[in-house]
């Protein structure tokens, strides 16, 4: 028996152990259990959850009455029967020509009233080039808008005959954070007023092949934004404007959370110089910038700064001595940190004025005195003009980044065809998007005004050569005025 009871006591040890063990599990458990449960109660009582969710209710009740839906028209002429001329027309024995027909294109968009007497901000490429511009309020009310554009910050004021409207307010871009919630407001797919509500992604500077005008700087959000939301709010949650919506990066058509907004500050700036002055005007200085890789700091002995990869002839730059391989690290007293910096601080400074530029050229510090130009207007129109619009082309200057990202050596001069309209000479011609036209009947195309002037002398039933660049092959398309 002794025997037997010993051969007992170690399991009878391992029983009270396992019981010991249990027992303070459970109170592990339940003390674990309660405390996540407060937590869960504390998250689902809805008396948290309100000043987030009626901070979005605030401003979409705001921002309501301040959007509108535009929609632009215009009208183009389009072959009746395409075939026509290429099987009948050769052999038609005096068969009458057919005439094109006219058809009505339609866009549509989004808008911000501004100001309480009718002025609306949008997006150029919402009603650059309609023949009409009609603006319908969230009340309903229908007007025609009367258009100014700046193609080359992509924005567009429309003003419309009304008083005492309900107007957005401006908020500060320039504080904008990463991280912080907004929400979108607009019409997207005609969807009137629809609200959207995502973070601050990224503040960035962007330029594409696909857009060549350099966007000094834009922010980008997760907020969906679709195909109508452009030239519509972006609001932080106090209902302020920190950006219009322009721009979606997209691989399906639709929204994949990386949309862009132009930031309020410079919008602001636009706004109030079509306003006053019909037109915005800008700083120019005559160089070419590039951001500094850790190798070229390295090498050129700079922390910060903007590389000057070219200077153009005859331009500010050129005669205050500016020099190609400088660095500028300061202009008019404000610190360059990068090229969208460069152009920025530039571009707000008025033509006319007298600056110091400090730039470091071999490792040395040296400071220039620069009068500050007066940015091209070929660069701000971007090519379309009544001479492009009757073969159907939207073109820009083809500058060193936009070659770089379409492939092309650097001695390829020309314009790029930014767009092409459906149905236009340059569609049936086969020109497409992203090709450079380099020559227009033996005529080289070396900026978008060689280039218009060149069309301009087109008449109605006139064949030219055009002569394009496509990747790494050159291309001869005969297009055909109607």
């Amino acid at each position: 028996m002794k025997n037997s009871f010993l051969s007992q006591r170690p399991n009878l040890s391992l029983v009270i152990i396992v019981i010991l063990s249990i027992a303070f599990g459970f109170s592990l458990a339940a003390n674990f259990y309660h405390r996540n449960a407060s937590v869960a109660i504390a998250a689902g009582d809805s008396t948290d959850l309100r000043p987030w969710q009626e901070a979005f209710v605030v401003v979409a009740e705001k921002l309501r009455p301040c959007i509108v839906h535009i929609t632009s028209e215009k009208t183009v002429e389009v072959p009746s029967f395409p075939w026509f001329d290429d099987f009948f027309w050769p052999f038609g024995g005096g068969r009458s020509r057919p005439q094109p027909e006219k058809k009505v294109q339609q866009a549509t968009g989004s808008g911000v009233i501004v100001r309480s007497d009718g002025y609306i901000l949008t997006n150029n490429h919402v009603v650059a080039g309609a023949d009409r511009v009609t603006v319908k309020l969230a009340d309903g009310r229908e007007f025609t808008g009367k258009v100014l554009l700046d193609p080359y910050s992509d924005l567009a004021l429309v003003k419309i005959d009304a008083k005492d409207l309900p107007s957005a307010q401006f908020g500060d871009s320039d504080k904008v954070k990463v991280g912080q919630w907004v929400a979108a407001i607009g019409n997207p797919f005609g969807l009137e007023n629809t609200v959207t509500a995502g973070v601050v992604s990224a503040v960035r500077h962007i330029s594409s092949a696909d857009d060549p005008l350099p966007k000094a700087e834009v922010i980008q959000t997760d907020a969906s934004i679709n195909p109508g939301n452009s030239g519509g709010p972006l609001v932080d949650l106090q209902g302020r404007i920190i950006g219009i919506n322009f721009a979606i990066y997209t691989t399906s058509g639709g929204n994949v959370g990386v949309g862009f907004a132009i930031p309020s500050n410079i919008a602001k700036n636009v706004m109030t110089q079509l306003i006053e002055k019909g037109k915005v005007v800008r700083g120019y200085l005559g160089v070419i910038p590039r951001d500094l890789t850790p190798v070229l700091k390295e090498k050129l002995g700079v922390e910060r700064g903007a590389l000057v990869e070219s200077v153009d002839k005859d331009t500010p730059a050129e005669k205050a001595g500016i020099k190609v391989m400088d660095v500028i690290v300061s202009v008019d007293g404000k610190a360059v940190n990068n090229s969208a910096d460069l152009r920025r601080i530039v571009q707000n400074i008025a033509p006319g004025t007298n600056v110091k530029v400090v730039v470091v050229r071999d490792k040395s510090r040296k400071t220039l005195n620069v009068t500050i130009g007066e940015l091209p207007v070929e660069e701000i129109t971007s090519g379309k003009s009544d001479e492009t619009d009757k073969i159907g082309l939207y073109v820009q200057p083809l500058t060193p980044d936009v070659a770089r990202q379409l492939g092309l050596d650097e001695s390829v001069k020309g314009v790029v065809v930014r767009r092409v309209e459906p149905g236009s000479a340059a569609d049936r011609a086969g020109i497409r998007r992203n090709d450079v036209i380099v020559e227009i009947d033996g005529q080289p195309v070396t900026s978008v005004a060689s280039f218009s002037k060149a069309i301009s002398k087109l008449k109605s039933g006139d064949t030219a050569l055009i002569v394009i660049q496509r990747g790494d092959r050159t291309q001869v398309l005969t297009l055909k005025l109607d």
